[in-house]
């Protein structure tokens, strides 16, 4: 590790300043400033979500803060979940080689490692989040304008709900209004049509025909090997009131593309084909689906996610921002990805109802909720967060710096 260390010391005056796939910095940007430190915040969050595939009683959130001079950028990473002991320790050395590097030379080198197969997508993200935020902290301008991305219209939240009884279905729905979230609404799916339907219909009758509702199946329809079978299933969802829906089942290029010639009114949201952006780019066609997922935790690299979401809008078709359940940092950077590349809506937005340790100890952040339920942008430096560190070390379950 040292001798790895050693030589990308040595050479990182040498490596490229791209940031985006189409823009390359002078001189005039200052990249080379060192990190002087890591550290990462664990908290553990005790809300329970369920799925098609499984359910999480807790998961485990860790917050990374890197430091260079007086300049501090924020990143957020789900590392795992029912695992309230994860060991933050081990975690950290899948990157702390970037200590010592400047900005740039450790944004090259994490991306390396990632395409390398040396860290996983959710550490790259993670890091890179941080990474960029800093940048754009030292540089004085906000990451979205370095990334050249024009959007800057407010764009629709959507509230994701998790549950499989419908009296919770919608509890959930309540809070959606109550913190001005029931314009665009998520409902998890379970591959059982019977329960699908019950929720989906309750959900409605509550939420009113205006607002538009997302299904998520994360493929629990797999089991439904005939094309034209699931194609009826969809069509019955539909009628009930639903408007689009995410992985019904694990689908090829060519099953989205049959699925999406012969659905009715409903709008087919492809998912896990998108995972990562480097190899999504590559197959990516307009004829899978209306709108297109770019899910957080599954990317891996930004200057491809950012690619892929300016394919999908020149394609026509919509964008979609996921959640990944974040609680934190990550929220309002993926809240900018969104609004910069025009997004149709995003669902990675905090949850005070789940977790509000990190939220309690933001100073100040850039994006906001305004009162027709969608995210607005008030762009400062990198991604715009200002956090009191002290009271998150007191506040997180464990702290650990280097």
């Amino acid at each position: 590790m040292n001798s790895r260390r050693n030589f990308i010391k040595s050479s990182s005056f040498s490596l490229p300043l791209i940031l985006s796939g189409s823009t390359i910095f002078s001189c005039g940007l200052s990249v080379l400033n060192r990190i002087d430190s890591i550290s990462i915040y664990l908290i553990n969050v005790n809300s329970k979500r369920h799925f098609s595939h499984s359910s999480w009683n807790n998961r485990q959130h860790i917050m990374i803060q890197i430091k260079s001079g007086n300049f501090s950028g924020w990143g957020e990473t789900k590392v795992t979940n029912n695992q309230p002991d994860f060991d933050i320790y081990k975690w950290i050395d899948n990157f702390s080689f970037i200590k010592g590097l400047g900005v740039q030379n450790a944004i090259n080198e994490i991306r390396k490692s990632f395409f390398n197969g040396q860290i996983t997508a959710r550490i790259s993200e993670g890091v890179l989040i941080t990474l960029y935020d800093l940048l754009g902290k030292i540089n004085k301008k906000p990451t979205i304008e370095l990334w050249d991305l024009k959007g800057r219209d407010p764009v629709p939240a959507l509230f994701c709900i998790l549950e499989r009884d419908t009296s919770m279905v919608l509890e959930k729905a309540k809070i959606a209004k109550e913190q001005n979230m029931h314009r665009y609404v998520k409902l998890k799916l379970f591959g059982d049509l019977d329960i699908d339907l019950k929720n989906l219909i309750a959900l409605r009758d509550f939420l009113g025909p205006d607002s538009f509702i997302n299904g998520d199946a994360n493929s629990g329809y797999k089991t439904i090997n005939n094309l034209d079978e699931l194609v009826s299933i969809l069509n019955t969802l539909s009628r009930a009131g639903m408007n689009s829906i995410e992985d019904p089942g694990l689908h090829t290029k060519e099953d989205w593309e049959y699925l999406n010639k012969n659905v009715i009114n409903i709008s087919l949201v492809p998912d896990k084909i998108l995972r990562p952006a480097k190899e999504s780019l590559k197959f990516y066609s307009k004829e899978m689906g209306k709108i297109f997922n770019i899910h957080p935790h599954v990317q891996g690299s930004f200057i491809e996610s950012n690619q892929l979401a300016k394919m999908i809008i020149d394609s026509e078709r919509k964008l979609m921002i996921g959640d990944g359940s974040l609680i934190g940092a990550a929220c309002t950077f993926w809240q900018q990805f969104a609004v910069g590349n025009k997004a149709f809506f995003v669902e990675a937005m905090e949850k005070p109802q789940e977790d509000s340790t990190f939220l309690n100890c933001i100073i100040e952040k850039s994006t906001s909720l305004n009162n027709e339920g969608k995210v607005v942008l008030n762009l400062k430096p990198g991604f715009g967060l200002k956090v009191n560190s002290e009271k998150l070390k007191n506040d997180c379950k464990s702290y650990h710096s280097i």
